[in-house]
């Protein structure tokens, strides 16, 4: 007797699949040319200037030339630079003189304190500079020993790039907040971002903000600090507007309407993450993982990531990281210290910047997705169609079991979340099917501790 097997196909719908983050060769290979002495840096800091040219900030720098990979005698080592772009045109800012150069922004006693830049602003006919001073701390782990000073504002003369001076930020001293982790204007405000390390846990540093309209940037008395739910003019009431940590580098920036916290993980670790909002101060959302560093390893780690929206391109964001490690290594090979970009497409940020969003509505009426995916205790059913429909879905596990079973009635013209918990779920793919809209979809759902 013949057996006939007959073989069952489970045809899936797949979410629409993130898009690949790729190195930016261009920009790297920008900064890996003769640009009159850079030779490698951290930090990376990017101010878009009124004319269209970019000024690069960078901390501790090498100035000199490369030998294939490795830096020439004779090369220096400064605290900080910058260096101008027009273009694929750089040159690099610093001070003292080629043969013998020196911090581009000195402090008042460089024997025993030196600045690090931070990000700035063109206010009026003047380019203000935030900065973090620091001083050596002699019970510091090596290559960590050091500890905050101050926090202060240079002053440079606008378009001739002139030394002025500097001075304190007066919040600083009341609330411990260090200004200019990203000077954001909107338009008539500039918000000015930083960060506080909570003493009470473990000194883990959180996201802080104050506020001031343009032109008022240098009459401090007129900040205002975000207190958690409003603005005070108070420095004292100051709280963070975030509780996830931040590096001692991170941005915010715009993009169609919403506001974008990129931030590394702290302590080193190689995880980039975003968040975004609906304004400047929260409540974040879609915390996403958008990017592991693969230079990570033996003593070898990056840190600082940060975003340069000036340079968007066909919807993607440039993000610059920092790469670093065991300090006479970077002699021999200077690319243990020069900064990396990448592309970020932003629809791997959220749901809210894909493609046939809210906007295409009536070129296409429907869309189906799961968001976030992979996930962790947590994902969404997002649906935006016609009005007055009635949808329903059921969550099964990898052998067609079920787990949950729902409705959901859809409103006209919006995007329509159903939220979806993972958290009692153990990592694999689960299956959601989908009925409504004239249509049957099963989608597969990816849970990931990782995540």
């Amino acid at each position: 007797m013949m057996m006939r097997t007959i073989t069952t196909i489970l045809l899936i719908a797949l979410p629409l699949s993130l898009e690949a983050i790729d190195p930016d060769t261009a920009f790297n290979r920008l900064f890996r040319q003769d640009i009159g002495g850079w030779i490698a840096a951290d930090a990376t800091y990017s101010i878009h200037l009124p004319d269209g040219r970019t000024l690069w900030l960078f901390g501790d720098t090498f100035i000199g030339e490369v030998e294939g990979v490795a830096i020439r005698n004779g090369s220096a080592f400064i605290r900080n630079s910058a260096v101008i772009q027009e273009n694929s045109e750089l040159m690099t800012l610093h001070g003292g003189t080629p043969e013998a150069p020196d911090d581009f922004i000195k402090t008042d006693n460089p024997d025993s304190t030196w600045y690090w830049p931070e990000h700035g602003i063109v206010d009026r006919d003047t380019l203000r500079i935030l900065l973090g001073k620091f001083r050596h701390e002699d019970n510091g782990t090596p290559g960590f020993d050091f500890a905050q000073a101050g926090n202060d504002i240079a002053s440079f003369s606008w378009p001739d790039l002139e030394f002025i001076r500097t001075e304190p930020v007066m919040a600083h001293a009341i609330n411990g907040v260090t200004y200019g982790d990203r000077v954001l204007t909107d338009s008539d405000t500039i918000y000015i971002y930083g960060r506080r390390s909570d003493t009470a846990s473990y000194n883990i540093p959180y996201p802080h903000v104050a506020r001031t309209t343009g032109g008022n940037f240098m009459n401090q008395a007129a900040w205002e600090f975000f207190d958690g739910s409003g603005w005070s003019p108070d420095p004292e009431d100051s709280r963070r507007i975030h509780d996830f940590q931040v590096s001692q580098q991170y941005s915010v920036s715009t993009y169609r309407g919403k506001y974008i916290l990129l931030t590394q993980d702290i302590w080193l670790s190689p995880d980039i993450y975003t968040f975004v909002s609906d304004s400047p101060v929260g409540p974040w959302r879609n915390k996403t993982k958008i990017y592991t560093t693969p230079e990570t390893g033996g003593t070898t780690f990056t840190y600082n990531a940060w975003a340069h929206p000036q340079f968007n391109k066909q919807n993607e964001l440039l993000v610059s990281y920092n790469v670093n490690g065991d300090f006479w290594s970077i002699f021999s090979n200077v690319e243990l210290y020069r900064p990396r970009f990448i592309r970020v497409p932003y629809m791997n940020l959220s749901y809210e910047f894909w493609p046939n969003q809210i906007e295409d509505l009536p070129r296409r009426e429907t869309e189906i997705r799961v968001w976030p995916n992979p996930a962790g205790n947590y994902t969404k059913l997002i649906v935006k169609a016609a009005p007055g429909s009635t949808i329903s879905w059921q969550l099964m596990d990898g052998m067609g079991r079920l787990i949950d079973n729902r409705t959901g009635k859809l409103t006209a013209g919006e995007v329509n979340e159903f939220p979806i918990p993972l958290e009692d779920l153990a990592d694999g793919i689960y299956y959601l099917r989908f009925s409504g809209l004239h249509r049957q979809e099963t989608l597969r759902i990816i849970k990931s501790s990782n995540y």
